[in-house]
């Protein structure tokens, strides 16, 4: 049965009005459009629908049974439309997004929280996991985005730079260095240190950064997670470098954020990962759209 939404309209609206003119008034159509319409429901139920007369329509046997079934599934399809409708106006949806603990805290959480502003109907769901477990979701489809740092070109993934991170040595309020407006390496010779391994994006350029700088360590610690460095740090254990991001972060423990000079800063680009051959839901792709923005905005106030 090949029964259409606008058939339907017009049995529901001639069922209650019992009028072909009074029906063609309340839906804006002509009386000949909602007869052939008429027509062409009762040709697809297979028996007649209304007894019609000069005067009035009465309904035949069975018409107020079907008037339930249509009456349902008008309003049905109207749900239908609304939640369509909700989409497109982000009124509903949902958006999930993976990145590193302290990436998530010093990048994303201001913009999640604007974007719960601006549409709080749509559902936010938040993965604070490794880089290498970031990409991983992403690529089994169980997050939508990621912000990670790539070492490298990961496949199934495209990958769009989105941020430009400055590297700042981290130290404790009262150390020697923190009053300095800027660093330079040899600032840093016979310091203690706190590095992250060279399993993290951020140790592997670190230490090749330290390398290059031909300036010796009194003795270096390593850790695998960007919180153990602050940790250490704010215990005293020495100095570090520190993402541009953590600046919240690191003043909350009590470490001073320093830039290097401007020869010898050190940078590196984190980047927005997507599936490959994945479309984006609206909700997803507003939220990206809003990421991209704020974090150009502060990438442009730094400089």
């Amino acid at each position: 049965m090949n029964v259409t939404f606008r058939q339907l309209k017009v049995f529901v609206k001639l069922f209650e009005l019992r009028s072909f003119t009074a029906t063609a008034q309340a839906l804006n159509m002509t009386q000949s459009a909602v007869s052939k319409l008429c027509q062409e429901l009762e040709s697809e139920v297979g028996f007649p629908l209304f007894q019609r007369s000069t005067r009035r329509v009465e309904p035949m046997d069975g018409a107020a049974d079907f008037h339930a079934f249509a009456t349902e599934m008008l309003g049905t399809l109207a749900a239908a439309s609304r939640s369509l409708a909700d989409l497109r106006s982000l009124q509903k949806g949902t958006i999930s997004v993976a990145a590193a603990p302290l990436i998530f805290y010093g990048l994303l959480c201001d913009v999640i929280a604007e974007f719960h502003s601006l549409h709080p109907d749509v559902r936010i769901e938040g993965f604070e996991i490794s880089t290498d477990l970031a990409i991983e979701y992403v690529i089994n489809g169980k997050v939508d985005v990621g912000v990670v740092a790539l070492d490298e070109v990961e496949p199934k993934l495209i990958a769009e730079p989105i941020y430009t991170d400055h590297i700042y040595l981290a130290c404790p309020a009262h150390h020697r260095l923190a009053e300095k407006r800027q660093v330079s390496w040899k600032d840093l010779r016979d310091e203690a240190i706190v590095m992250l391994r060279d399993d993290h994006n951020l140790g592997k350029i670190m230490q090749s950064s330290l390398a290059r700088s031909n300036v010796t360590m009194s003795s270096v610690i390593e850790v695998g997670a960007m919180s153990s460095v602050v940790g250490l740090v704010k215990a005293g254990a020495g100095i570090a470098f520190a993402p541009e991001y953590t600046y919240d972060f690191c003043a909350r423990a009590g470490i001073r954020l320093i830039p290097f000079v401007r020869r010898e800063q050190t940078t590196r680009t984190l980047s927005l990962i997507r599936r490959e051959n994945a479309s984006l839901s609206l909700a997803a792709t507003s939220f990206v759209k809003l990421l991209e923005g704020r974090l150009g905005e502060r990438g442009a106030a730094r400089r």
